[in-house]
């Protein structure tokens, strides 16, 4: 019987078209899309690029998606700690996927002087679409009417 359930989680998970992966924040902008779904083995609150990185290299090679949003940065404080490498992994898991980049927060934490300008220079490296707006000011840890803003665009878009 758990060879079933999780069975059929697996094929659940593998068989999204378009996925969401990323940082605590992917949790509140999963609430607004029906088509694009949060994977929670690519997903978790605290995590960086390298972290990242380890989660997309154990999962498995997924031809059918066709697109993956990402939302990483704020907890590696908008530092380059290894973009290239992340995008080398998603490429060879994500072969036939677009990527779209969601930009994240600042105003709190540990980010609390960072601004639309150091998100501007940290997310030009990253490889695929950027979306527009920012998560923007303020902490993310709620519902924020801009969460529905960026999943419409990106609806729009896949």
């Amino acid at each position: 019987m758990i060879k079933y359930i999780f069975l059929l989680f697996t094929l659940f998970s593998f068989s999204q078209e378009h996925i969401l992966i990323g940082d605590s924040q992917t949790r509140f902008l999963a609430k607004y899309s029906t088509e694009i779904k949060r994977i929670p083995k690519l997903s978790q609150g605290g995590i960086g690029v390298v972290q990242l990185i380890s989660k997309v290299s154990s999962y498995p090679v997924s031809p059918n998606v066709k697109s993956v949003s990402i939302c990483i940065g704020v907890n590696d404080r908008y530092k380059d700690r290894g973009v290239q490498q992340l995008f080398i992994r998603l490429i060879n898991t994500f072969p036939n996927a677009h990527f779209y980049i969601i930009q994240g927060s600042w105003g709190w934490g540990g980010v609390s002087k960072m601004n639309q300008s150091n998100l501007d220079k940290y997310y030009k490296q990253f490889l695929g679409t950027i979306i527009h707006p920012a998560i923007g000011k303020g902490d993310p840890h709620r519902n924020k009417k801009v969460y529905k803003t960026i999943m419409k665009s990106l609806e729009n878009q896949i």
